[in-house]
């Protein structure tokens, strides 16, 4: 049958023939059935940045045929792309492009920050950005997610014909490609392209509602891997491969696969740069990774108990290194301050959707997604002990299993209650500067203005990923929860338009 999953690494053979290839060594056996010498395999680095021109031409070709025949049908066009046609001009302002890039910029990246919660990605790409060349692959990386983003608050999809974000998505892998074939060394500016390239994959993703499979993450650790075998001599490349890793183990730990990282090799990166929190809880969401995936294999169907006890010991002793993150790492002015009653909390904000009698204000929304990450790692190390305790099983009145479960939903609760300050009032799309939207606040001290631009532009990204791990999640939690977390899944949707493809 056909295979239309993500890209694969099979031989030519199979995937002109749309079949999925086995990989088997040395041949695969569909060739071998065929009696044909199979012509081998393509590596994952290939398949993270292949050439995607054709694909896209064809793609736009048959979203323009479709649109065509609707047109000569009579049928009504979406009001997405209604608004698209009568908004956008057949010939652009020629600084389009750069509007763009000044709104990226202003509304995403110049942001007052906590210190302690800069990761390196979005903390770095300024300065380099400043200093790149016109031929770097960073440049049209940067022009996609930043057009992404304008026509995302202009109401319009990224996966429409007249999307200009796709063009550079496609402009930006060819060059990235092009200057890594011409095997020079690794700079700054290549890994910050990669990374810009899987974010454009993981905002199209949040906009259509689909599920990412990051291609160019696994592209990104083959980069990280050769660039620091070069020197790396100042604090922007050194934070540069430290936003790099982040990222990464994002994206394994919301695939339940193991870190291509040991934490242990990267002192010579950290020696010179400021550990802030954020970077330390990155050092143990390797861990976490790494466990969630060995986790996630034990098979009920064949006892592995000694596996399962080494796995339950180090889950253990990892959990209660992050508790220890919690009360010594972290600043105490990030704690939640837990806020109730109509003087803190507007009555907008209630209605819209609020968890209990009461929701949490931070100091800011970064420290929040910060606490968040810390929450749903916490969350996998308790499933994971659960998993543990299955495999092995022991009862389920055992106290661990309580314990595991209490635990489990004092995060969930403490996700939910970060909803309304991620949120607001809001239920509807709305301006990226809009500050008539109500947010919950301490008693006495107003909503500070930059809270307004950080949570419109980062609010909903942040919050999806936490909501997903809670509702997701492989065990009982609070009656009517589950329900809750889906009606704020819904809420997102409207407020950014969600519309799956």
């Amino acid at each position: 049958m056909g295979f239309t999953g993500k890209p694969s690494r099979g031989c030519e053979v199979c995937r002109r023939r749309r079949i999925k290839c086995d990989e088997a060594l040395p041949g695969c056996s569909h060739c071998a059935k065929r009696q044909i010498v199979c012509p081998g395999y393509r590596s994952q680095f290939d398949v993270a940045w292949r050439n995607q021109n054709f694909v896209a031409e064809h793609a736009v070709l048959r979203r323009k045929k479709a649109i065509d025949k609707a047109d000569r049908d009579g049928a009504a066009r979406t009001q997405v792309e209604r608004h698209a046609y009568s908004k956008i001009p057949k010939s652009l302002p020629q600084d389009y492009e750069q509007y763009a890039i000044n709104f990226f910029l202003s509304s995403y990246i110049l942001l007052p920050k906590d210190p302690g919660v800069r990761r390196g990605l979005l903390d770095c790409l300024y300065p380099v950005w400043t200093q790149i060349y016109s031929t770097s692959p960073l440049k049209p990386a940067l022009t996609a997610v930043a057009s992404c983003m304008l026509e995302g608050w202009s109401r319009l999809r990224p996966d429409i014909s007249v999307s200009l974000s796709r063009k550079h998505y496609v402009k930006g892998v060819a060059a990235l490609r092009e200057a890594l074939e011409e095997n020079k060394d690794i700079g700054d500016d290549v890994l910050l392209a990669s990374l810009m390239l899987d974010m454009y994959e993981e905002v199209v993703s949040f906009m259509t509602g689909t599920r990412s499979f990051s291609p160019h993450v696994h592209g990104t650790a083959s980069l990280i891997a050769q660039r620091r075998r070069q020197p790396v001599n100042n604090k922007t490349s050194q934070r540069v491969l430290l936003g790099a890793r982040s990222q990464v183990v994002t994206r394994v730990l919301a695939n339940a696969q193991p870190s291509p990282f040991d934490p242990s090799e990267w002192s010579d990166v950290t020696h010179y740069v400021l550990e802030t929190p954020a970077l330390i809880l990155d050092d143990l969401n390797i861990d976490v990774a790494n466990i969630h995936a060995a986790a996630s294999c034990l098979n009920s169907k064949i006892t592995q108990r000694d596996l399962a006890w080494e796995i339950l010991q180090t889950t253990i002793e990892l959990d209660q290194r992050l508790l220890a993150w919690a009360s010594s790492t972290a600043p105490v002015e990030w704690m939640p301050v837990r806020v109730a009653g109509p003087e803190c909390i507007p009555q907008g904000v209630r209605d819209a959707g609020l968890y209990h009698e009461y929701c949490h204000v931070h100091k800011s929304i970064f420290v929040t997604g910060t606490l968040n990450i810390y929450s749903t790692s916490r969350i996998k190390l308790q499933l994971a002990i659960l998993a543990c305790l299955d495999h092995l099983g022991i009862a389920s009145s055992d106290a661990a299993r309580v314990t595991a479960l209490e635990i489990i939903q004092d995060l969930a609760d403490n996700v939910c209650a970060s909803v309304p300050f991620h949120l607001g009032n809001r239920t509807e799309p709305s301006r990226i500067d809009d500050k008539s939207v109500q947010y919950p606040h301490i008693a006495g001290i107003r909503v500070p203005d930059h809270h307004y631009a950080a949570a419109a532009a980062f609010g909903g990204y942040l919050l999806t990923r936490p909501l997903v791990e809670v509702l997701t999640a492989r065990c009982p939690l609070r009656t009517g929860q589950r329900e809750w977390i889906g009606g704020q899944m819904q809420r997102l949707k409207q407020i950014y338009a969600i519309r799956p493809i």
